[in-house]
């Protein structure tokens, strides 16, 4: 025994030791970590706030160019300046033009030169004086300038790459050029400004870099805009790809550690959404943990100094403890029978006993407990389906322990309304069930209930009560309800419906009440989320039948096929109000839904478009999986109405649907206003007489002459069909008095507005 007792003696040693010098390990080390980590964060966030003023004063002298070029372009002087041809005419327009450019490159921000293009015109204008383009120059800027993604750019440029003729480009072999396509307003532009600022202007914002920091700006395409110490990185200044790669452009800002010749370096960087350059800061490891490494050995030599001391307490404090063990060792000798030599010591033996019994204690009442309750949720879903025989029920009721005393039953049911997509995904479904599942059988007691089941999408429970009397039940059951769903409310953040069937008396009548909950559930849609539906206060008559709304149908199906989005929006709102309005059992709802959604996919074949989500007939019982009418009629806005406009108006467009069309829907949409052509050409963005020769080409008619004729018909719809005097008429229709309406109505159709009235009054009768 004398080598067992010597085992356990250094163990205790090894486990004092362990205790005593492991915390004092853990606490040098996480005291070195912390003020090392706090060093580094504080160096993090200071070299975040330097890229944060980098940028912020790069871009407040960006924006401020942006700002003014904007300004000077929206001028009313520069609109029209751009429309005039440049000739000797126009000289004192040149100068005023040339001054207001001069005075925007005086101004404290770098510019270099400043170039304003008149594509419609054919002329430039910049410090070197005014040049005509010829039509390769026309060309070449039209390609490399009027076709960029948006109306305003910053374009970073080679100084022989930008192509504007005499653009100043001799400080610097790159440029940050400021492209605007004018008008600035407009979808069709005919000219543009370019601003040239070098970028070695950036360098002088860029001056706040130190000895032991560097600053790149980068833009979308990776290329290096401006660099505020280049030396720190090396002799070239050279960045590897790699680095690049690092970048995450999704993120506004970011932290990595990139490996440069050598070196490893701490790179931040920030995004801007501005014009998508990207700030980064090069900042070396070996100087951000100068600092951290005098604390490191003052942290080593405390700790030493700890380790020494408890190793020492260890071996003292080993031989008290050792005490009781050998007393208990002593005791254990004499019956070597029942601890046997082999064994490690006395405690591994009792603990591996005691271990091995709970272990096949607690695998025992799990396997029972188990078993019991799947064969519980097993005989509920049977029960529910019918699938029980009257002989077994009061086997199993006495089998599972269940309250045999109970005067009457009832089953809820109740569905999801919907998942909250910020907590769960649609998949969790059936998790959120069973959680639900098992909070019933919380709140509810088990002598009040049987076993809890999910079948499919339902939950299912069979509730059990004492009371007789119809109204105390009504109450028992509200409170249960109620319950129920403020606890889920409360605890799963989700909204449920419950459908409660009518009260039986025996088991056997569970599938009854079962189809009855279930059935109560389908009226949801009518009555919305966190409906309470008793099944026994529905109205299941058939003989109030709602008639299918055709007109209602036809007018939402005619708004389509003329894309008129507003009148089709407007008839499926009143559709629904006629269905929630009467009052109709979920079948004839179901019914009417499902006609008008295979109406509309008929349409849809019929018209030849494609609705990513209404591409089956499989897809028109989406409806069914909705929680309410409201929700039906959001799917069908914005799932099948709204796409169905989409894609035909898209259609017409990719058929080149003409200007002549749309200055036609102008006139019919405001002939009772003063209209005009230039108008019209303000309203489509176009030239009027660019407008009036598309328009004489395409219907035959000059605009005023259209417009005169589709007053006068107009006329005569109203003289026929309305009593309103020819007075009125004229006002309606902008003549200035009622004669001058009369001699153009005269001329038109040889007879007066009076005679005419009178004679189609005449043929009437």
């Amino acid at each position: 025994m004398k080598k067992f007792s010597d085992k356990h003696y250094f163990k205790i040693i090894s486990v004092l030791i362990i205790l005593s010098t492991v915390p004092v390990i853990i606490t040098g080390v996480l005291s070195y970590w912390q003020s090392s980590q706090a060093i580094v964060d504080y160096s993090n966030d200071e070299k975040k706030q330097n890229i944060f003023q980098i940028q912020t004063n790069v871009e407040q002298v960006l924006r401020y160019i942006d700002l003014s070029t904007t300004y000077f372009v929206r001028s009313a002087q520069t609109k029209s300046l751009l429309d005039e041809e440049m000739n000797g005419m126009a000289f004192n327009d040149f100068q005023s033009l040339r001054k207001d450019l001069n005075h925007l490159q005086t101004l404290e921000t770098g510019i270099e030169d400043i170039i304003l293009v008149s594509l419609d015109k054919r002329w430039l204008i910049n410090n070197d004086g005014l040049v005509h383009l010829d039509n390769p120059t026309y060309e070449q800027i039209n390609l490399d300038y009027l076709n960029l993604p948006r109306k305003s750019m910053w374009l970073m440029e080679d100084a022989e790459d930008i192509n504007l003729p005499n653009a100043t480009t001799n400080s610097c072999p790159q440029y940050i050029n400021l492209i605007k396509r004018l008008p600035v307003l407009s979808s069709n532009p005919d000219g543009l400004i370019s601003v040239i600022i070098p970028t070695c202007e950036l360098n002088d914002i860029m001056a706040q870099s130190n000895d032991n920091e560097s600053f790149v700006i980068l833009d979308k395409n990776n290329q290096i805009i401006a660099h505020s110490n280049s030396e720190y990185t090396g002799d070239d200044g050279y960045i590897p790809n790699g680095l690049y790669d690092k970048i995450d452009r999704d993120e506004l800002e970011g932290q990595f550690e990139y490996t440069i010749n050598g070196t490893d370096y701490k790179i931040s960087y920030q995004s801007s959404d501005y014009n998508n350059w990207t700030y980064l800061s090069l900042v070396k490891l070996s100087d951000l943990h100068t600092k951290s490494s005098s604390i490191g050995w003052l942290t080593a030599l405390i700790v030493t100094i700890l380790l020494i001391i408890s190793s020492c307490f260890a071996f003292i404090g080993s031989r008290f403890l050792y005490r009781p063990v050998k007393k208990l060792k002593s005791a254990i000798s004499m019956n070597e029978e029942s601890f046997p030599s082999n064994s490690g010591n006395e405690f591994d033996l009792i603990e591996t006993h005691i271990e091995k019994l709970l272990n096949q204690n607690d695998q025992l009442e799990k396997r029972v407990q188990s078993q019991i309750t799947q064969l519980k949720q097993l005989f509920m879903i049977r029960l529910l389906q019918g699938k029980v025989s009257s002989s077994e029920i009061p086997l199993k009721v006495k089998s599972f322990n269940y309250n045999d005393q109970w005067n009457s039953l009832t089953v809820f049911s109740l569905k999801i309304d919907e998942i909250d997509q910020k907590k769960f995904n649609k998949n969790d479904q059936d998790l959120i069930l069973f959680a639900i599942n098992n909070l019933i059988e919380d709140l509810i007691p088990s002598n009040e209930r049987l076993t809890p089941v999910v079948s499919n999408d339902t939950q299912s429970t069979i509730i059990l009560t004492d009371e007789e009397d119809s109204a105390a039940y009504m109450q028992a059951i509200n409170e249960r309800v109620k319950l129920i769903q403020a606890k889920i409310k409360e605890l799963l953040h989700l909204s449920i419906s419950i459908g409660i069937s009518q009260r039986y008396q025996t088991l056997e009548d569970a599938s009854i009440a079962f189809k009855e909950s279930k059935e109560a559930l389908k009226y949801r849609l009518k009555m919305g989320e966190a409906s309470i539906i008793f099944y026994e206060n529905l109205n299941r008559r058939y003989s109030s039948v709602a008639p299918y709304p055709t007109q209602l149908k036809n007018k939402i199906i005619d708004a389509i096929k003329l894309t008129d989005q507003e009148q089709a929006l407007n008839e499926l709102t009143k559709f629904f109000n006629y269905v929630n309005r009467h009052d109709m059992n979920h079948q004839q709802l179901e019914i009417i839904i499902s006609r008008f959604l295979y109406e509309l996919y008929e349409l849809k074949e019929m018209l030849g478009v494609n609705v990513e989500r209404f591409q089956s007939t499989e897809m028109i019982t989406n409806f069914q999986n909705l929680r309410s009418l409201e929700a039906i009629h959001e799917w069908v806005k914005e799932d099948i109405i709204l796409p169905l406009i989409e894609n035909i108006d898209a259609r017409d467009d990719s058929k080149n649907k003409k200007i002549s069309d749309k200055m036609i829907r102008f006139v019919r949409d405001n002939f009772n206003k003063d209209i005009s052509l230039d108008l019209i050409a303000a309203e489509l963005h176009y030239n009027p007489n660019y407008l009036s020769s598309i328009f004489q080409k395409e219907t035959g008619y000059s605009f005023s002459e259209y417009l005169l004729r589709y007053r006068l018909n107009k006329a005569k719809d109203w003289l026929t069909t309305t009593n309103m005097s020819v007075k009125e008429i004229a006002e309606q229709l902008q003549y200035n008095n009622s004669q001058n309406f009369i001699r153009s109505f005269r001329k038109m159709e040889e007879i007066t507005p009076g005679k005419y009235r009178a004679q189609y009054k005449s043929k009437e009768a």
